[in-house]
């Protein structure tokens, strides 16, 4: 009977032993396929360029050169009229007929915040250089405040702009012209930018 039992015992220590090493090809074929798969990179075709030309705008292609000087003489003679008109809608502060040379884009330049803002403060340092320059205090010179186009007219444009002159003109575009006047100093000031649209002269922004 104890021999039974022990050979029992035997048996039962032999099934629960340790299990025989796997072969090495198993072994190295279960960890290449528990092993992550490799991340393949593709790199990607590099994004179209902008198109730079459509940035160049057509006064940066323009040639001063390709104007003759037959149609330079016309436009300055045009120009010189245009503001001799100007000087005296001016003067007769006829801002209706002084709103009617400007283009549209410009008279809403003129008449947005920013502008009248910037051109408030403009006027109130002229205005105290002006007094300071008469013997008066400047500091009580009062703010006269720009609220509308008309305002701009009224106070900035009828006492600066009246006597305007041209001295000369140069082109930017086809369309499109510098006017300047030379002062007491010999200094070129620019007095206008303007644009011929539909045969007519504007000022422009």
């Amino acid at each position: 009977m104890i021999l039974l039992l022990l050979l029992s015992g035997l048996v039962l220590s032999c099934g629960t032993g340790p299990k025989p090493p796997e072969a090495p090809s198993e072994v190295k074929q279960e960890q290449e396929s528990a092993a992550p798969e490799a991340t393949v990179q593709v790199e990607k075709p590099a994004e179209p360029i902008a198109q730079i030309t459509s940035q160049v705008s057509k006064e940066e292609e323009f040639d001063p050169n390709t104007i003759s000087e037959a149609r330079f003489q016309e436009a300055k003679k045009d120009i010189t009229a245009f503001i001799v008109e100007l000087n005296g809608i001016i003067r007769a502060r006829n801002y209706p007929a002084w709103v009617a040379h400007l283009d549209e884009s410009y008279f809403k330049e003129i008449s947005s915040k920013d502008f009248l803002e910037e051109k408030t403060e403009d006027l109130y340092l002229r205005d105290q250089v002006v007094a300071q320059n008469a013997g008066r205090d400047p500091r009580l010179v009062p703010k006269r405040v720009l609220r509308t186009a008309r305002d701009y007219f009224d106070y900035v444009v009828v006492p600066a702009r009246a006597n305007d002159r041209v001295d000369d003109i140069s082109f930017i575009s086809e369309t499109h012209v510098k006017a300047y006047t030379v002062d007491g100093r010999g200094q070129k000031l620019v007095l206008y930018e303007l644009a011929s649209i539909n045969n007519k002269w504007l000022i422009v922004n």
